[in-house]
């Protein structure tokens, strides 16, 4: 039902008409007749009000034009905003990516924009008015819930439901008869806070002061020649009063306004900046090899070239130096600057690196920022206030003013890849195209570099440099395997005895320890003794994880939690259930035991959950409040502790366990990360990895540091099966609800792939690695593409798919979901 706010009226012929795309899994855009009201003013790029499928819903402009469609339009009810929120290349890009994702032009908008200028719209309820209600018999609940929502004066459809959660049926009940009425409106909560603000009343101030204060001065003339003298304004009462309590009282405040010296202004309240040092005087000397791969990427950019490079150092190389130096090369050009880090990494540690350098020209954008805060800092960069971003994968979208660099710092990492909801894209592919189109450099960097990445500098698509050298002379660490099936009796709970003795040797030098076990919880999952029952989700096909904080089980993928039955649900025997496996918790627990006079801290997603408590354990561990961190993989990335000299890997063959091609790449990343944590400074470092695979092609190139050997051995394996990089995978994944009509259609739209006879290897369709995820089952078909294989093709062989499909699509078909991936399976 459409919102009950007066709206503007078209007349008999519009001739302006808009092209709106739409936050639904619809390709096509939506063409809505323009009312004179607002025709004129209406520009692509700004979001506006339209009625779809008996709803309203906020849609973007697209295009502005006056081709008169072939039928019948609807108008566009309201205009959200007085400017475009998306420039025009922002516009461009999200179009290429519409049609590169394939996937809504609407949802890659949607993933573009910020909370408070994205497609965000609220539903509200009222009681239909007394006049209006039909004689309808209600219960004495439904009347009761009737009576209290006629007395609400606003209230959503999500609140109402929260307030009656326990009566969900009576509620239900009454709009069912008719008796309610729901709306939806444009959320818009995220508009810009104002605050009342003392200014200047004229701008010729000192010299009227000149001339108008002379002799003794009383207490209001005494604050204006402090205000001159400061110049604080704008500001609060407060903020002054604060400043100045002395001389600036309400008293001479308004005093001053009465005297025409100040005046009163609503401002835009802005949040503080980060409390971080700015010393820009404090940049870092380069080493010679620093300043030759700075001065190469320089070159494009002071030609205002596309130009895109891969930038392979080692860790601890110094590879963010020379990112600052090319940084501040583009600010003395004039433009701007996008550094994209990984989730994980992006640590205060990280920004505080380039805000010592570049202090209040930095926005920072991820996911860990609120709404307020992702909306202020998205808002200053429109505004031309602030020209680098450092952000996450969501960050490639920001509005910079004359972009002239973009940095992915580790871009081999997974996180930069968005697998759902819609656009399924991969940062990396979307930063080349903005670079591209913006005439900037880009640069990739990485110790452990993307297969992908490697071989497409190979062919020529980037440039390769190379950092072979830690910084300020620090060596690598030495790599030491344990081979866990030798050191069966000789381990020390989950440690093997030299690494065990190495934590005490380094601890008792004063020095840190840093141990990865890439698996959270207490225990893997819990198993009958008696039967062998494994607690299973009843909403997704996988174990339940033992949390022993909390005393429950867990499912890390839908979240459904449940309290330990006291007896197995299968047998029935008591006490059956035992732990079975491990995880962070239970590694923490063993370590306190092990070294009781010793802190350890723990850091996986149970224990930095909360706002702010990533940074603050980092921070903590920074200071040496403890001497053990252990963790999963967010202990591998960003960091850099001068005191960490040890680093344990509890269980290097995890990563195996993962049913992907990339496993091998993702193991040997993962232990060079984490290796890379140790001897940064002028300490050395050494790391243990303990597994029962020694000869495992990763964990014997991660011995030596040898990124290279790795990749030509992994490269070998993939050549003859035509996996990334010598192919590009198309997956189709099928979700629904029931089992027997999502495999059908599985089988259906398979078969239409295998009858287009293209030639390309098709496989499946087949159960995904979780067959059963949220109460719905999962299959997949993949299907192996040209490597080269640009968007107009790509766009044709799927358009084909969809057209067979539909003719013929089987009777009780789930939704069909295509998903397009480079490498990220």
């Amino acid at each position: 039902m459409s919102s009950p706010e007066i709206q503007p009226q078209t007349g008999s012929s519009a001739e302006r008409y808009a092209d709106i795309a739409l936050p639904i899994a619809v390709r096509e855009v939506f063409t809505y007749a323009l009312p004179p009201a607002f025709a004129a003013s209406v520009q692509p790029g700004m979001r506006v009000w339209v009625p779809l499928r008996g709803r309203m819903n906020i849609g973007m402009v697209v295009k502005v034009h006056g081709e008169k469609p072939a039928f019948k339009t609807r108008p566009v009810a309201r205009v959200l905003d007085t400017e475009p929120v998306l420039d025009a290349g922002l516009l461009s890009l999200t179009e290429w990516m519409q049609r590169f994702y394939v996937c809504g032009w609407g949802e890659v908008i949607q993933a573009a924009l910020p909370s408070g200028l994205n497609f965000s719209a609220q539903t509200f309820v009222r009681a239909v008015p007394p006049q209006e209600k039909a004689v309808i018999p209600l219960t004495r609940q439904e009347q009761r819930i009737y009576d209290e929502i006629r007395e609400v004066k606003r209230l959503s459809w999500r609140e109402a439901r929260q307030r009656w959660s326990n009566e969900e049926r009576a509620l239900d009940s009454v709009k069912k008869k008719g008796l309610l009425q729901l709306w939806d409106e444009p959320s818009l909560d995220l508009q810009p806070r104002m605050e009342n603000c003392w200014i200047w009343a004229n701008p010729q101030r000192e010299e009227i002061a000149r001339r108008a204060v002379t002799g003794r001065l009383n207490k209001w003339e005494e604050a204006w020649l402090q205000l001159l003298e400061t110049d604080p304004l704008p500001a609060t009462t407060a903020a002054l009063t604060a400043a100045m309590p002395e001389v600036l009282t309400a008293y001479t405040l308004s005093r001053l306004q009465k005297e025409g010296v100040l005046g009163r202004e609503m401002r835009e309240v802005r949040l503080p900046e980060p409390a971080f040092a700015y010393r820009p005087e404090q940049i870092s000397a380069l080493n010679e090899e620093q300043q030759q791969m700075t001065q190469t990427l320089i070159e494009p950019l002071e030609a205002g070239q596309y130009a895109k490079f891969l930038l392979f150092g080692v860790t601890g190389s110094g590879k963010t130096e020379v990112y600052i130096h090319l940084i501040k090369r583009a600010l003395e050009l004039g433009s701007g600057a996008l550094v994209l880090v990984p989730e994980i990494a992006l640590t205060p540690q990280t920004v505080r690196r380039f805000y010592l350098i570049f202090g209040p020209k930095i926005a920072i954008l991820h996911s860990r920022l609120s709404d307020r805060e992702r909306y202020e800092a998205w808002q200053a960069l429109r505004r031309g206030e602030k020209n680098i971003v450092i952000g996450a994968r969501s960050a490639v979208f920001a509005p910079i003013e004359k972009l002239g660099v973009i940095i992915m710092d580790e871009e081999h990492d997974t996180s930069y890849y968005q697998s759902d909801p819609a656009p399924r894209y991969h940062a990396r592919e979307v930063a080349a195209m903005r670079a591209y189109r913006a005439g900037a450099v880009l640069v990739l960097g990485s110790a452990t570099p993307s297969l992908v990445s490697l071989v497409e500098s190979g062919r020529g698509r980037s440039r390769m440099l190379k950092l072979s050298a830690r910084h300020a002379g620090a060596v690598l660490p030495e790599v030491k395997v344990l081979n866990l099936t030798e050191y069966r009796f000789a381990m020390k709970g989950p440690l093997a005895v030299p690494l065990y003795n190495a934590i005490h040797e380094a601890v008792g030098r004063g020095e840190q320890v840093i141990l990865l076990y890439n698996r959270r919880g207490f225990a893997s999952f819990m198993q009958c003794e008696a039967c062998g029952e494994v607690p299973q989700c009843p909403h997704c096909s996988v174990s339940l994880t033992y949390h022993k904080a909390q005393q429950h089980l867990r499912c890390h993928y839908c979240g459904f939690a449940a309290s330990v039955p006291g007896s197995c649900r299968s047998c029935g025997e008591p006490g059956g259930l035992k732990m079975q496996g491990s995880g962070t918790q239970q590694v923490e627990e063993e370590l306190g035991k092990l070294f009781p006079k010793l802190r350890v801290m723990r850091m996986d997603q149970d224990t930095t959950s909360r706002k702010n408590a990533h940074d603050q354990l980092l921070t903590a561990f920074g200071r040496g409040e403890a001497d053990i961190l252990i963790g999963t993989q967010l202990v591998a990335k960003g960091l850099d502790f001068p005191n960490v000299t040890v680093v344990g890997v509890v269980n290097a063959d995890t990563e195996l366990a993962f049913p992907s091609y990339r496993s091998n790449e993702r193991m040997y990343q993962l232990l060079s990360q984490v290796a890379g944590r140790s001897g940064r400074a002028g300490k050395k470092g050494i790391v243990y990895l303990q597994t029962k695979q020694p000869d495992h092609v990763s964990i014997r190139h991660a011995k030596n540091h040898d990124y290279e050997g790795f990749a030509r051995a992994e490269l070998a394996g993939r050549k003859p099966l035509h996996y990334p990089p010598y192919a590009r995978l198309l997956q189709v994944s099928f979700k629904g609800k029931d089992a027997t009509y999502t495999r059908r259609t599985a089988e259906h739209f398979t078969a239409v792939m295998q009858g287009a006879k293209t030639g390309w290897p098709v496989l499946g369709p087949a159960p995904d690695a979780i067959e059963r995820m949220n109460d719905e089952f999962r299959w997949l078909t993949l299907m192996k593409l040209p490597p080269g294989i640009g968007t107009a093709q790509l766009e044709k062989v799927c358009g084909y798919f969809w057209e067979w499909f539909e003719k013929n699509r089987p009777e009780g078909s789930s939704t069909v979901r295509i998903t397009l991936s480079h490498e990220m399976l």
